[in-house]
């Protein structure tokens, strides 16, 4: 960790440092219980909801809205929320 404070080419805040570490270490567990992320993902379903919930439980600085983009950024079939939904409404391309 303090040769990461020292490195300039990332953020150098501790906790970010911290976290980032943790997180790899859950990824790590998760594909040795589940054979892969992406199983462990699966293994959810549909319930996107509770997947989320876990996201934040299971990973440190990972709130609601950075669970759900990253789930959108891994392609994860998302139902739109009503926000989500009032955006496509505007920028539906014809």
């Amino acid at each position: 960790i303090h040769a990461l404070l020292k490195d300039e080419s990332i953020i150098r805040n501790e906790k970010k440092i911290r976290a980032t570490i943790h997180n790899a270490e859950r990824v790590l567990a998760l594909e040795k219980e589940f054979g892969s992320f992406r199983d462990y993902l699966g293994s959810f379903g549909k319930k996107e909801d509770k997947l989320q919930e876990d996201l934040q439980t299971r990973f440190r600085h990972v709130g609601p809205s950075t669970a759900r983009m990253f789930l959108w950024s891994v392609a994860y079939p998302l139902t739109p929320n009503a926000e989500e939904k009032k955006w496509m409404s505007g920028h539906r391309h014809e």
